[in-house]
């Protein structure tokens, strides 16, 4: 899973230096056309977002199991506290 990850981002780095050689090419006088050039920075855009969105998602779930084990561990200290009011009410009887 890893090896993928890596390979993605280096993908996406290569595609963004190949758009900033191309851009230089267009303003020293190349052969990109400037709609070559919004559309191919479109798709860079695109691809970041779903990069951030997979990353918001992965966050999510992290959050998720951190506010599942909080909620588990305030409902554990409750009764806890709950035990021992009990037990010392026994103890004083």
């Amino acid at each position: 899973m890893d090896i993928i990850k890596i390979l993605i981002q280096i993908i996406y780095v290569v595609i963004i230096i190949y758009v900033i050689y191309q851009l230089v090419r267009a303003l020293l006088g190349g052969t990109w056309a400037t709609e070559n050039i919004i559309i191919a920075g479109m798709g860079i855009i695109l691809a970041g977002m779903f990069v951030i969105v997979g990353f918001l998602i992965n966050q999510s779930k992290c959050l998720g199991k951190i506010d599942e084990r909080t909620t588990n561990i305030g409902n554990s200290l409750s009764s806890l506290g709950k035990d021992f009011k009990e037990h010392i009410k026994n103890h004083k009887k």
